[in-house]
């Protein structure tokens, strides 16, 4: 974690130096922790040696020198203090008589370290949360979950962070503890509210597309063997949105809003602080008026008639369009023409009205059913009838020819089949055949 490490030679080199049977040492670890703010102790054992051959230099970690003390405690005994003010490796250098001892410090301070996305808890999922000690200096992170009830996994993302997880077995608060280098950081034991969500069931069928300006409701179910706080909300497009909640725990709870605008609404039932199992569920609002069908026109049979549909600022839902005459369905050709925009075709079989019924989300959108006046061409022969679409086996078969002009022995009919065809001349009568 320290941008400006200085170089350390191995502890046998850095300790002491002999000469004459003299010994000569700094106490202690060469490489030590060292609590930032508080004053750094440095013991030296220079037998034989007095204040005056003792030059001490302390290097801070962008390598300029800092203040200290050394006191003389007797028999060649020496005390370095001093007080860093910065995190990061301090250079402590001991020149005894020409000769160096060296040790370095690893200042550090715990009350920089940062804990990050602490949210409640559930039963049975796993629970995160980051550490991000990047600015506290080098040490040892120890972190417990109830006094070490509960084990937690800890991943390193680098940078000086980490990210913990746990998963809760029991619906109470967790005390999480973090120790660096032995110091407890600030505001620890940090309290987890953990909830078991299988406590509360919420009925959500059927609020996947809700309609505008209408009462949209959902039911709430409560376990009553435990205290549970609810809170219910709704948020649209452009913000939350009022919810009445009637009801009671042993009925159950019933909550009820009117969607405001067309779009997605996030609802979200918190019990004790976490959000209940299924929520946040999205509720997409859609108004089936805002569907615009251009005119439909007159038309002629045998001849395609067109109309388009503009379902784009009517939300997400589904668009049916069916046309009809005298009780037969007419094939549709549907064109999208993107952004719910959409060409619709159709060729008319029979010279009579044709209902066009356009509806968005099962309701009919405004004006719904068109109807399309369908007139034959003056010369133009109208064939009509059940059986031009279908007809049993071994059963007679019958249409009709319309406005027919001429003799009957102008008229020939074909019938053609899979393996055989036909010509037949019908009798005439009122021009009918």
């Amino acid at each position: 974690m320290e941008a400006n490490d200085f170089p350390v030679l191995e502890p046998s080199d850095l300790r002491h130096s002999e000469s004459s049977g003299e010994y000569i040492l700094i106490r202690g670890d060469p490489v030590r922790h060292i609590r930032f703010g508080k004053n750094a102790r440095f013991e030296i054992s220079a037998p034989g040696f007095t204040r005056e051959s003792v030059d001490v230099t302390v290097l801070s970690p962008s390598r300029k020198s800092i203040s200290y003390r050394l006191l003389e405690e007797g028999n060649g005994n020496f005390v370095l203090e001093f007080t860093p003010s910065d995190v990061g490796t301090h250079l402590v250098e001991v020149l005894v008589a020409g000769r160096r001892l060296s040790v370095v410090g690893k200042v550090y301070n715990a009350t920089l370290i940062r804990v990050l996305d602490v949210s409640p808890g559930v039963i049975g999922q796993t629970t995160q949360f980051k550490v991000d000690a990047s600015a506290a200096g080098e040490g040892q992170l120890e972190i417990s979950i109830n006094d070490g009830e509960l084990p937690n996994q800890v991943r390193v993302l680098g940078g000086g962070c980490c990210l913990v997880s746990f998963t809760p077995e029991q619906p109470k608060p967790h005390g999480i503890d973090i120790k660096f280098n032995g110091e407890t950081i600030p505001d620890c034991p940090i309290i987890v509210q953990v909830a078991d969500t299988r406590q509360v069931a919420v009925s959500l069928q059927g609020l996947e597309l809700i309609p505008l300006h209408q009462v949209s409701r959902f039911h709430i179910a409560v376990d009553g063997s435990s205290s549970a706080e609810l809170a219910v909300s709704v948020k649209g497009p452009s913000g939350d949105l009022p919810v009445k909640v009637s009801g009671s725990v042993r009925s159950g709870f019933t909550a009820e809003f009117s969607p405001r605008e067309v779009g997605p609404h996030s609802i979200t039932v918190h019990h004790n602080g976490i959000p209940a199992s299924g929520t946040p569920f999205i509720a997409k609002s859609y108004d089936s008026k805002r569907v615009y069908v251009s005119p439909v026109p007159r038309g002629a049979l045998g001849r395609a008639i067109q109309f388009t549909v503009d379902a784009s600022a009517a939300g997400e839902g589904n668009l049916e369009i069916t046309i009809g005459a005298k009780g037969r369905n007419v094939p549709t050709q549907v064109h999208p023409q993107g952004g719910a925009r959409f060409a619709v075709s159709f060729v008319p079989l029979e010279p009579t009205d044709h209902t066009v019924v356009v509806t968005f989300n099962k309701q009919d959108v405004p004006g719904s059913p068109f109807i399309a006046s369908v007139s034959a061409d003056p010369g133009q022969i109208v064939v009509t009838g059940p059986s031009l679409g279908a007809a049993p086996i071994g059963k007679q078969a019958t249409f009709t020819l319309n406005n027919v002009h001429g003799s009957l022995d102008d008229v020939e009919v074909t019938v053609e089949g899979r393996q055989t065809s036909s010509s037949s001349t019908y009798h005439y009568r009122d021009r009918r055949y």
